[in-house]
């Protein structure tokens, strides 16, 4: 083998391994875009949840103030 057929195959193993390199990266950008979508998904939803969280612990000391007058019970 001589050194102009040794250089093409070089160039070639590069090239085929720069390509492996550059399709590796495509599925893992496309990864990414993924996870940032269910990432920004579940944080809406965790959002929501404690608006909800929020909402239900006034309701629930609201209902413990109702049940629990600041008066003395009438055997007092």
């Amino acid at each position: 083998m001589d050194i102009a057929t040794k250089k093409v195959e070089s160039v070639d193993s590069l090239t085929e391994a720069l390509t492996k390199l550059e399709t590796n990266m495509s599925y893992l950008q496309d990864t990414v875009r993924q996870l940032n979508d269910i990432v920004t998904e579940q944080q809406l939803l965790v959002s929501r949840l404690e608006r909800q969280n929020e909402v239900l612990a006034k309701r629930v000391e609201e209902l413990d103030t109702e049940a629990r007058p600041n008066r003395r019970p009438p055997h007092y």
